[in-house]
C-alpha cells in the first residue's frame, strides 16, 4: 500500500463530526469536567474497532485511552479534553458552546484548543487502523483532563506507567502547521517579604516591606540566566501579582508578589531554585527585611533533536501538504508533553492546525482545511518513520 492510498483514508467528515460533538460538550476548566467526553470517546473508539480504557482522575475528571496493536513500544498521540472558560458570551460572534461553520472555518470554544486537535488524532488512529499496516508498535491515543489548570491528567498518566514504553509523542496544540520541537517550562513562586510597621511620618522607625519586595524583584530580574536557546530565546520573568501595605500613612509590614519564570531547557530547575534561595538569603542578610519563597508550580522545559526521523518527516510532510515551507518552532508555553515526558529522551512533536494567536480568545476558530492537513501530515510521518521498509 503506497502512502497516497493511506492518506486518502483520512476522513474529513469524521474530523468535522468529532469536532462538532466535542465542542458542544462543555468542559470549561474550572471545573474541568471531562467524564462525559471520556465516555463518548471510549464509545467512539469501540465503534472504530479500537481498544478503550477510562482512567479517572477523580469522579468528574477523567482521561481516556484508545489503542490498537500489540507492539512492545507505543506511538503516542495525545490531546487534552478540557478548555478555558468562554468568558463573556455576549462578545462572541457565534455561541461559544455550539459548533458553527462559516467560510471554511469551525467556530466555538475548543475548536483550536484543542478539541479540533483531538478529532485530528482520532482520524489518524482510524486511518492507521484501517490501513492495517505491519506496524511493530502499539498505537495509543491519550485524552487528558486538567491540562488548562495543572496538567493533573497527564501527570497521572505518566505516574501510572502508560508512557513507560513510548517510542514517540505527538501533541496537536495549535502551531499553524509548523513543527514544534521545544517548549519553555513554567516555574511559579510566591515571595513573602516581612518588614516592620511604623508611622508614615517616621519611616526610619520601620522597615518598608514594599521597598524590600522591589529590591527582590530587581534582584530576580538582574540575575536571570543569560544562556540562550536557538528556538526559545532566554529565560523570562513576569511579576503578575503584588500586594502589600494597609494604609497610606503606615510603613508596610508585609508585601507579597507572585512570579512566573519561563525556563529554557538549558536551565536546570533545581539549580535555578537554589540560586533564587541564595539570592534572597544575601538580600535578607544585607537588609532588615525577611524573605520567604513558596514554589507553587513547576514543569520542566523540553526540547527534542531536530534530526529525529519523526521530526524530519513531520517537517517534510507539513511542507509538502501545505505547499509552503514550514519551520521548526519553539513554544513559550508548556504543553502536556512536559508532564507526559520524562524521560526527556523520548522524541516529541507539537503540531496542529490553527493559529496560536486565537488560543483562549473569544471567537475561537480553526480552519477546516488545516485540520485535514494536520491529520495527513501526522499520518504520513508516522507511517514513514515507523513502518517496516
Amino acid at each position: 500500500m503506497n502512502i497516497d492510498s493511506i492518506l486518502r483514508k483520512v476522513d474529513p467528515t469524521l474530523i468535522k463530526e468529532l469536532t462538532k460533538t466535542l465542542v458542544e460538550m462543555d468542559s470549561q476548566n474550572p471545573p474541568g469536567r471531562t467524564k462525559h467526553i471520556a465516555k463518548f470517546l471510549a464509545e467512539e473508539g469501540k465503534s472504530l474497532g479500537l481498544e478503550t480504557k477510562i482512567v479517572p482522575l477523580d469522579n468528574e475528571r477523567q482521561n481516556v485511552l484508545l489503542s490498537f496493536g500489540t507492539g512492545s513500544r507505543s506511538l503516542v498521540l495525545s490531546g487534552h479534553l478540557d478548555t478555558v472558560p468562554v468568558g463573556d458570551e455576549s462578545k462572541w460572534k457565534y455561541p461559544p458552546l455550539s459548533f458553527t461553520e462559516r467560510n471554511g472555518r469551525y467556530y466555538g470554544r475548543g475548536t483550536v484548543d484543542m478539541k479540533g486537535g483531538v478529532a485530528t488524532l482520532i482520524a489518524v488512529m482510524a486511518a492507521l487502523y484501517d490501513a492495517d499496516l505491519p506496524l511493530e508498535y502499539k498505537v495509543l491515543f491519550i485524552g487528558t483532563a486538567d491540562e488548562e489548570v495543572g496538567m493533573k491528567g497527564a501527570f497521572q498518566i505518566n505516574k501510572e506507567g502508560y508512557m513507560d514504553n513510548a517510542a514517540c509523542l505527538v501533541i496537536t496544540e495549535a502551531t499553524n502547521l509548523h513543527v514544534g520541537i521545544a517548549e519553555k517550562g513554567p516555574v511559579w513562586v510566591r515571595v513573602d517579604v516581612k518588614g516592620k510597621a511604623a508611622h508614615g511620618s517616621m519611616p526610619e522607625k520601620g522597615v518598608n516591606a514594599i521597598y524590600g519586595a522591589c529590591k527582590v524583584i530587581t534582584g530576580f530580574r538582574d540575575s536571570l540566566p543569560q544562556v540562550e536557546n536557538e528556538l526559545l530565546g532566554k529565560t523570562t520573568l513576569n511579576v503578575g501579582v503584588i500586594a502589600g501595605g494597609s494604609k497610606i500613612n503606615i510603613v508596610p509590614e508585609g508585601c507579597s508578589f507572585e512570579c512566573d519564570f519561563r525556563l529554557i531547557p538549558e536551565v536546570d530547575i533545581s539549580t535555578f531554585k537554589a540560586d533564587l534561595y541564595s539570592l534572597v538569603d544575601v538580600l535578607s542578610s544585607n537588609e532588615s527585611f525577611n524573605v520567604s519563597l513558596t514554589f507553587t508550580h513547576e514543569v520542566p522545559a523540553l526540547s527534542t533533536n531536530k534530526n529525529e526521523v519523526l521530526v524530519q518527516q513531520m517537517l517534510k510532510w507539513a511542507t509538502k501538504l501545505t505547499n509552503n515551507q514550514k519551520s521548526f518552532i519553539g513554544l513559550t508555553y508548556a504543553t502536556d508533553a512536559a508532564a507526559l515526558l520524562p524521560p526527556k529522551t523520548t522524541p516529541f512533536v507539537i503540531f496542529g492546525a490553527g493559529d496560536p494567536a486565537v488560543l483562549h480568545q473569544t471567537n475561537e476558530f480553526v480552519p477546516k482545511k488545516d485540520l485535514e492537513i494536520a491529520a495527513k501530515t501526522i499520518l504520513a510521518a508516522l507511517v514513514e518513520s515507523y513502518s517496516p521498509s
